[in-house]
């Protein structure tokens, strides 16, 4: 009677077993895990030279006020024009007098008055077209004097963004060196002066990159300042803030 019990006790183990089995699967795919946490990264600021530019050659007190002073010797085009800029009115006393005797007696004397509008349309001259083409060269010095400049500056801020990225890298090696030494020195395999000197040579790149952080600033500021009063613009537009309106 018993052997007959473990034979059927081990004829209906298996069953019983995969039945369990299958209830704890079942229990787990209805169970949700929540999903894993994204690690946080730091936005990177894009930018683009041309617009930089464009925009300071547009706002630049420097080549604006020359500007305006090549606009001012520019030579006359135009028949309407040139009748504007060279009409006068004159008024002159003629020569001779002439005298009316009223019934009273009384003698007027008057002295006739020429009026009229005097127009000289005179074709551009040898003088206007130098003057003209001194300051157009002047506005075209001063224009690539700027410009020279401002790619100057925009190529140091590039320099800087390029060294913060690296340090960033860097920081991103030390600081996942120093957990894996962390719990070497726990279990015992290395020394702890091995991990101290990791975490001077990891302090030296976050100071490296608060250093580059506060020069890339500077560095906006000035490339800034070349937009005269629309510096504020442009200094949000370089710190990824604002956009640049059309120029």
């Amino acid at each position: 009677m018993l052997a007959r019990l473990l034979i059927l006790w081990l004829l209906f183990l298996p069953v019983w077993t995969l039945a369990v089995e299958k209830k704890a699967e079942s229990r787990q795919e209805g169970r949700t895990e929540p999903p894993p946490k994204k690690s946080a990264q730091e936005k990177r600021v894009v930018w683009e030279e041309e617009k930089v530019l464009e925009f300071v050659m547009a706002y630049n007190p420097i080549i604006r006020a020359q500007r305006d002073i090549t606009r001012e010797y520019t030579p006359s085009s135009g028949t309407l024009q040139q009748v504007l800029e060279h009409t006068s009115v004159y008024a002159r006393a003629a020569t001779g007098t002439s005298s009316v005797i009223a019934e009273d007696g009384a003698t007027t004397v008057t002295t006739p008055i020429t009026a009229g509008i005097q127009v000289t349309i005179p074709l551009a001259s040898p003088k206007e077209r130098r003057d003209f083409a001194e300051k157009a060269m002047q506005e075209l010095a001063k224009i690539e004097e700027v410009q020279n400049k401002v790619i100057q500056d925009i190529s140091q801020l590039r320099q800087y963004e390029a060294s913060l990225e690296a340090e960033k890298t860097q920081q991103k090696f030390w600081d996942s060196k120093i957990d894996w030494l962390k719990a070497r020195v726990n279990q015992g395999f290395e020394p702890p002066e091995t991990l101290w000197d990791n975490v001077q040579k990891s302090n030296a790149v976050v100071a490296e990159i608060t250093k580059l952080k506060l020069l890339i600033e500077a560095q906006q500021k000035k490339i800034a300042q070349y937009a005269g009063d629309q510096w504020k613009v442009l200094l949000a537009y370089l710190a990824g803030k604002g956009k640049l309106p059309k120029v």
